[in-house]
């Protein structure tokens, strides 16, 4: 079978083509490959051009002002916290626990389940409201930590674990030995720390000074009381330093060593009382 076309041109000349049907399928065959290619190279062009222009709910949320604001906010008081932690940690000597080593992930952990629709994800909102929630909760439990350490802070200070005097050697113990004087079996009150005189006398613990002037057997004498009924003495001083009434600090300067009132030579007679009785300095003290 064939087709007859007429083709008339500028010239008013007519021209008859005669085409077999073998031509025209071809023909119509090129003609359809270029429409199919230029569909594909369309579609291969927008969808390029389609995630630039759609960007998903995810990622608009992610750049969005106010969240990246309220990440901001969060992740200051997470930094402030670890910080007030470890601050925590170091004030009450303990020590941090070893960390957990992470789970191995990837290709060879295994992995498994039933195949469940996924759930709808929580907004932004809601997830920054139920973490700034656990922030405040943290936040309070710190304080209430922190106000614990305070306090056990307080209670050290007012230990008496601090040597009084620098660089002294220890004459004479608690308990009972030789009066110096007399030679006889006698009981001695205190600690002797044999130093030379002018040495700085430091309290031993956090208190108030509950007396400080003269008596006939200490010489010039401090008396410090700490709470607890914990009472601290220093004695044969040959200054003073501190006044009645006087808050002082573990460490501080309080009298200097001297060899007044019952005594042979330049030391400090150094007692710890507890409710009134004499007990071993050495049962507080750090290291003795």
């Amino acid at each position: 079978m064939s087709f007859v076309m007429i083709a008339t041109g500028s010239t008013s000349r007519s021209r008859v083509h005669t085409l077999s049907i073998r031509s025209l399928l071809f023909g119509s065959s090129l003609a359809g490959f270029g429409v199919l290619a230029a569909g594909i190279g369309l579609g291969s062009w927008i969808t390029a051009a389609a995630p630039a222009v759609h960007a998903g709910p995810e990622r608009a949320r992610a750049a969005s002002p106010f969240v990246v604001e309220q990440l901001g906010a969060l992740s200051g008081r997470l930094f402030r916290l670890e910080t007030q932690a470890g601050q925590l940690i170091e004030r009450v000597g303990a020590k941090r626990s070893p960390a957990t080593p992470p789970t191995p992930t990837g290709r060879d952990s295994g992995s498994g389940g039933p195949l469940l629709p996924p759930r709808p994800e929580r907004e932004a909102a809601d997830d920054f409201g139920a973490l700034e929630l656990r922030l405040t909760e943290i936040e309070q439990q710190m304080a209430l930590v922190s106000d614990a350490a305070t306090l056990q802070n307080l209670e050290l200070m007012r230990m008496p674990s601090h040597v009084p005097v620098d660089g002294a050697h220890l004459g004479s113990s608690f308990g009972n030995r030789e009066d110096p004087f007399t030679g006889r079996r006698a009981f001695h009150a205190g600690l002797d720390f044999t130093v030379a005189p002018g040495t700085a006398i430091h309290a031993a613990a956090g208190g108030t000074v509950a007396f400080a002037g003269v008596k006939s057997d200490f010489g010039r004498v401090v008396e410090i009381e700490h709470g607890n009924g914990l009472t601290t003495r220093y004695a044969h001083a040959s200054r003073l330093l501190v006044a009645v009434g006087a808050v002082v600090m573990p460490g501080d300067m309080i009298a200097e060593v001297g060899s007044t009132g019952r005594s042979t030579g330049p030391h400090l007679h150094f007692e710890v009382l507890r409710n009134g009785e004499a007990t071993d300095p050495r049962r507080y003290l750090a290291g003795m």
